[in-house]
């Protein structure tokens, strides 16, 4: 009987994949940062919405499912990704994805984006790094009950659990990926709190955004890390969007040791993210 039945919900599920008005989606994306250094990516994705489980009500009527693709590529460093992100109600997201790239030295700027050993040497292009995640969204924006323009407050807090690695490191060796510090192969915990204002202007977004991650939580455990950021959206165009972000840290890179140390909260950098749709 419970054959049945499951094989009933998957003809079901098949069907309403196969039913669904699938609909496809490119952008790309330049960010520009200044801090201790300056910094520079690119990336380019494609994106398909498929409808799924639809019900009526607006909890229910935009259930969908997304998966994205991404190449990205940076002076240092280059990854591919795919991400999936189901929205089983409107506001919550189930989000799971994996990511494999390399990296190489740039000796203009003395920057090397693959490091491995103590202390940390360049090992370019002799490996990859890699991640796979799993994460759960809560969000909420005011201005589907509100009529008002003026009305708009969104709400978003992110959980994740990621597995990061290098095929080059043996188990507690440290490596390190596009200068984002000293790693070991492991388990960290990642979550993104943003509280953001809409505005009917060209300015169309301003917020806060507080990023927290904790690394290697399973073994010898890091201190708790927070990237605190304020955020201003400008929409050009219906297609073009420019990001700001002045973002703040408490988290000390130290090549000298496998997992960084918390500092006072300080400037960390400004940038600018450009975004195109199409």
């Amino acid at each position: 009987m419970r054959k049945k039945i499951s094989m009933f919900v998957l003809m079901l599920l098949v069907a309403s994949l196969l039913t669904a008005q699938v609909s496809y989606k490119g952008g790309a994306k330049i960010t520009l940062a200044y801090g201790s250094s300056f910094d520079a990516k690119a990336d380019a994705s494609f994106t398909v919405k498929l409808p799924l489980l639809q019900g009526d009500g607006p909890l229910f009527s935009g259930n969908n499912l997304a998966v994205t693709t991404t190449l990205a590529a940076s002076p240092i460093a280059a990854t591919a990704s795919v991400n999936a992100v189901l929205t089983p109600i409107a506001v919550a997201e189930v989000n799971l994805g994996a990511a494999v790239g390399t990296g190489w030295d740039f000796p203009p700027f003395g920057l090397e984006g693959l490091r491995l050993g103590s202390p940390l040497v360049s090992d370019q292009l002799k490996g990859a790094y890699y991640r796979a995640r799993a994460g759960v969204a809560l969000q909420f924006d005011t201005g589907v009950i509100f009529s008002s323009p003026w009305a708009g407050v969104l709400l978003r807090s992110y959980h994740e659990l990621n597995y990061s690695g290098y095929t080059g490191a043996q188990a507690g060796e440290m490596w390190e990926f596009e200068i984002g510090g000293a790693m070991v192969n492991g388990f960290a915990y990642f979550g993104t709190h943003v509280i953001g204002y809409k505005i009917p202007w060209h300015v169309n977004l301003v917020g806060v955004q507080a990023e927290t991650y904790l690394y290697d939580i399973f073994g010898t455990k890091s201190d708790l890390f927070v990237d605190l950021s304020l955020l201003a959206n400008t929409q050009v165009t219906d297609s073009i969007g420019v990001l700001v972000v002045g973002q703040f840290t408490n988290f000390k890179k130290d090549a000298a040791s496998v997992l960084q140390k918390r500092d006072a909260l300080g400037f960390k950098r400004v940038a600018v993210i450009t975004s195109f749709s199409f």
